[in-house]
């Protein structure tokens, strides 16, 4: 039996806040004090000396800010949780402030000696690379730390009033009171008429605290442009995110070209669902709607788990003893609470330590792949953990590949487990592509105007409106939208919290398309080569990871086979 209750936090918790907070300080100190040994003399055991210390107070500093973070995601009522989260950030950006130095020398240091550094470096030269690359966005260290303190009371402040703030919605539906996701399992209802109530609950509510989240979101826009182009120098806004991802910008302009070209495979998949539906019309009240007209039937938690790890099994046991190590250790929170951080993630805390997932398990099949998703993110984590703190988690991106590939996977099983439910999982598959890709590039594609319009001074009901124009675009002339999916990207908090994070999505899942066929195609000899990407984590950059199994991310030919893959699953309901 496995355990539904809050995670095990033991091993990051402390034994005393205050006191593991003045520790960190007095070692970052002795640190201050030393500091006149970076010269561009220094030697590299020296260096490496600085850079395995400062590792480890990396892993100190890790493990106090996830404990705080853990705690206040899974009661952001707690106001105890919250007092914390507001004091740790506090110190650890003061803390964070003193530590600068080393990162700004590091970028300073004359072209010769920073190549002798990173090559003594060794299995941390990626991550210094990495610091050379980004030396011209770099300002001076008194700059760095007043923009830290910015951000602390900034945007990190805006953020944790934007998830404190949708963090305690409550929706009044039939006498009882609902979690944000026990409506969410709701749209998904047979009935077409409660899918729409459970829309119209979960819209109205952020409609109507719309001038609170356009005022943060407003602030967070403004934020990131003042910063990022105007006293860094970037060129775009997204291009902030494409190089803290290592991506080229052309990689992720023909991505979203290409998934904007394949809009009409999903027009054609909507049409062919209506017509399953027996609906006279489509709107987008159905979109998720289940192809069955009776309710799903409830899968237990245990059976759940123990499809996953069976499907991790026959794919590499390394997949099952990840997930086991991640489950075993208690890491996960599952059960659905009041007050609980929506949706579900993966947080890793350091590279030897098991990270921890959460997610609010409600008993559908799509709780079932939320489970191998953030499962897979966890396995990627322990592929990867020989690499250093600076190298073991890879870039946002690639960090989709083993989630999305962990569920299809699973969907395989699935269907092989319930063939009389083939036709209904591959829609239900399509219908998570649509989400996983085509939504999350319009995401991204609304970011990019969103940014612009702001700007300009316009509202957020002028934003809004163009938000509701690009998704009558994206779905098609066929579907009807209500105008209440204006408001639809208030509740993306991503959008908040990561700008132009959603791209990654589409990213990893097209190519997890792509690396799935090959794995069709090649069979179980494939498998290492997915394990040895995999457990590169972020040691290189992704164009060099993705080139060592045969991909060009550069390539708009690349990403049209993955369309080319979905378009076959299409054709193969018709």
């Amino acid at each position: 039996m496995y355990k539904t209750g809050p995670w095990n936090l033991n091993e990051i918790k402390p034994k005393d806040l205050d006191l593991a907070l003045k520790e960190i300080q007095e070692t970052v100190s002795k640190l201050v004090k030393r500091r006149k040994e970076l010269t561009d003399k220094i030697s590299p055991s020296l260096f490496m000396q600085w850079v395995k210390e400062i590792e480890s107070m990396k892993i100190d500093i890790n493990k106090l800010s996830a404990y705080i973070s853990l705690k206040f995601a899974e009661d952001s009522s707690d106001q105890l949780a919250t007092a914390n989260l507001s004091k740790v950030e506090n110190e650890l950006t003061k803390i964070n402030n003193q530590l600068l130095f080393f990162g700004l020398w590091f970028k300073d240091l004359p072209e010769h000696k920073a190549k002798e550094l990173i090559k003594h470096s060794k299995e941390y030269s990626y991550h210094f690379e990495q610091l050379r690359a980004v030396k011209p966005y770099a300002l001076n260290e008194k700059e760095e730390q007043i923009i830290n303190i910015k951000d602390l009371t900034g945007v990190s402040a805006l953020n944790n009033v934007y998830r404190l703030l949708t963090g305690q919605f409550e929706y009044k539906y039939r006498g009882k009171t609902l979690t944000q996701e026990e409506v969410i399992v709701i749209v998904r209802d047979p009935n077409p008429e409660v899918r729409k109530k459970a829309y119209l609950l979960l819209l109205e509510k952020y409609k109507s605290h719309k001038d609170v989240i356009g005022e943060i979101y407003k602030n967070i826009i403004n934020d990131w442009r003042e910063e990022s182009i105007h006293l860094r120098g970037y060129k775009s806004p997204i291009n902030v995110r494409n190089i803290a991802n290592d991506i080229p910008g052309e990689a992720v302009e023909v991505l979203l070209k290409v998934c904007e070209k394949n809009q009409h495979l999903f027009h054609h998949f909507f049409e062919l669902k209506q017509k399953n539906l027996g609906l006279k019309k489509m709107t987008r009240f159905d979109l998720y709607s289940p192809i069955k007209k009776k309710k799903e039937e409830k899968i237990d938690y245990n059976e759940a788990l123990n499809l996953v790890l069976e499907v991790f099994e026959k794919f590499s046991p390394k997949f099952k003893e990840g997930a086991l190590e991640i489950i075993n250790q208690n890491h996960v929170h599952s059960e659905v609470k009041k007050n609980k951080q929506s949706g579900a993630f993966c947080m890793s805390v350091h590279a030897k330590l098991p990270p921890y997932v959460l997610w609010s398990y409600t008993g559908t099949l799509r709780d079932v792949s939320t489970i191998a998703h953030e499962l897979g993110h966890g396995i990627h984590h322990i592929l990867s953990r020989e690499n250093t703190e600076y190298t073991f988690h890879s870039s946002l991106p690639l960090a989709e590949t083993a989630s999305v590939f962990s569920e299809m996977i699973l969907s395989e099983k699935v269907a092989e487990k319930y063939p009389q439910k083939a036709k209904e999982l591959l829609y239900y598959k399509i219908d998570d592509i649509y989400a996983t890709i085509i939504r999350q590039a319009g995401f991204v594609a609304f970011e990019k105007k969103a940014h612009e319009m702001m700007k300009e001074g316009k509202t957020i009901d002028e934003m809004s409106a163009v938000y509701l124009e690009m998704l009558k675009n994206q779905l098609g002339p066929k579907v009807e939208i209500d105008p209440i999916f204006a408001y639809e990207w208030c509740y993306i908090p991503h959008i908040f919290s990561s700008p132009f994070y959603c791209y990654a999505y589409a990213f990893g899942n097209l190519l997890t398309l792509a690396l799935y066929e090959m794995y069709k195609e090649k069979g179980h000899h494939f498998v290492p080569k997915i394990i040895e990407m995999l457990a590169k984590g972020g040691s290189a950059s992704p164009v060099d990871i993705t080139k060592a199994v045969g991909i060009d991310i550069c390539s708009e030919a690349f990403w049209q086979k993955g369309f080319d893959v979905i378009k076959g699953m299409i054709k193969k309901l018709e």
